[in-house]
């Protein structure tokens, strides 16, 4: 009959398999004959120990003497105390048998089986799987245990392939079943390998939270918390799929969801300039005539850009322009939408004439942001507009600025 090990014992032939399958005997690198062995406090810390619990320890060596009557070990002992614990060499596929456990080439050899089925499937996973491959034919542990990664993995590539707007508890609920399980365990998994193997640097660069980091390379794939949308108003005509033209000005301002926006097929703008807007307050102050405003809702991802092309594309000869926060993320975010859009965005309200006026209002910069300023002097970028926030200290939220900048007007 199969001897049936408690977790005590388990543990125990457990460790010692750690030692064999560690050894250069495991390896064939060994030519004299190895022993595998561990002191009693490798399972129970206090056992040699003058307060041990003496029922807790006479408990534990009784388990002992078992898996020795079963030829499992061999104990070594200084009068009734336990000194070492041996594994008997002829035991070792017994050992294995019993914990259900796979000898570790064996384990090995699946998981690089595992890994090559998904080389080649994207450029992330190809390199992802590729580094995991070399940690395991050196010996090494690779990053995510194999439950892990079986689930992982084919979470990744689905991200990875996904091509319409899926909230994030929707996938959840598409790969798991779970409405929550994506964002309690895969989440942060998941945006560490796109971050590591995938080329984000520019969307990332200035930020520094990571929930925001981790909702713009979700958002690179229509994977989004909420559902996203475009807040939008000015003079303009926008036709969608089997409806008739729909005009709105700068009095009647509207949002329509990512998913309504696919329907977009022209959208004719009757001014001579357009500009995008960080915060959704100072969206709603900006009354400025000759503008056609954009609000979008989160950060440019990429199928917002996509729009921004469209909006481009149809309506040549447009002035282009970003209106957001007086702080080096806010001048980020103008470089990021001209690299990834191709269109020539302006600043505006975001000069030296607005940082001199709302000075007072403005808040001390952080360590960030002084990193931040110097990498864009670093490049040559908006030097005057750097060079005066770290000199005074000093960096303004563009929702003080629209509100003054209209009421002036008004």
């Amino acid at each position: 009959m199969k001897f049936n090990a408690d977790k005590t014992q388990r543990e125990v032939l457990s460790a010692l398999l750690d030692k064999y399958e560690s050894s250069k005997t495991y390896k064939g690198e060994n030519r004299v004959q190895q022993s595998f062995s561990m002191t009693p406090d490798v399972i129970l810390k206090e056992y040699d120990s003058d307060f041990a619990d003496v029922e807790k320890v006479h408990l534990f060596e009784e388990k002992l003497d078992e898996l020795e009557k079963e030829g499992f070990i061999r104990l070594q002992k200084k009068g009734t105390v336990i000194r070492k614990i041996l594994l008997n060499p002829e035991y070792i596929s017994n050992c294995y048998d019993i914990l259900g456990r796979e000898d570790k080439n064996e384990r090995i050899r699946r998981q690089i089986l595992f890994y090559e089925g998904y080389m080649g499937k994207s450029p992330v996973l190809t390199k992802f799987c590729a580094e995991q491959i070399h940690l395991l034919k050196l010996g090494r542990k690779p990053e995510y245990s194999p439950e892990v990664a079986e689930e992982l993995l084919p979470l990744c590539l689905f991200i990875l392939q996904n091509d319409q707007e899926l909230l994030e508890r929707e996938l959840s609920i598409v790969r798991f079943g779970d409405s929550k399980r994506f964002e309690k365990t895969f989440r942060t998994r998941v945006c560490r390998i796109l971050q590591k193997y995938g080329d984000y640097a520019g969307l990332l660069e200035g930020i520094d939270e990571k929930r925001e980091m981790e909702q713009i390379i979700l958002g690179e794939h229509n994977i989004c918390s909420n559902p996203s949308y475009l807040y939008i108003k000015g003079n303009a005509t926008l036709t969608f799929r089997n409806l008739p033209p729909v005009e709105i000005s700068l009095d009647t301002p509207t949002a329509y969801s990512s998913e309504s926006l696919q329907r977009l097929e022209r959208i004719e703008i009757h001014c001579s300039k357009l500009m995008t807007v960080e915060n959704l307050t100072s969206f709603n102050r900006m009354k400025e005539g000759g503008y056609f405003y954009l609000f979008l809702s989160g950060y440019h991802n990429t199928a917002k850009q996509h729009l921004l092309i469209r909006i481009a594309e149809q309506n040549k000869g447009m002035r282009w322009f970003h209106f957001g926060d007086f702080d080096p993320d806010g001048f980020l975010i103008i470089e990021h939408l001209k690299k990834k859009t191709g269109i020539d965005f302006r600043p505006v309200h975001m000069g030296l004439n607005e940082l001199e006026k709302y000075r007072k209002y403005g808040r001390p910069m952080n360590e960030n942001d002084r990193k931040k300023a110097e990498t864009l002097m670093d490049r040559g970028m908006y030097m005057e507009e750097m060079r005066f926030m770290l000199e005074q200290n000093c960096k303004i939220e563009q929702e003080i600025v629209s509100f003054y900048e209209m009421e002036n007007r008004g």
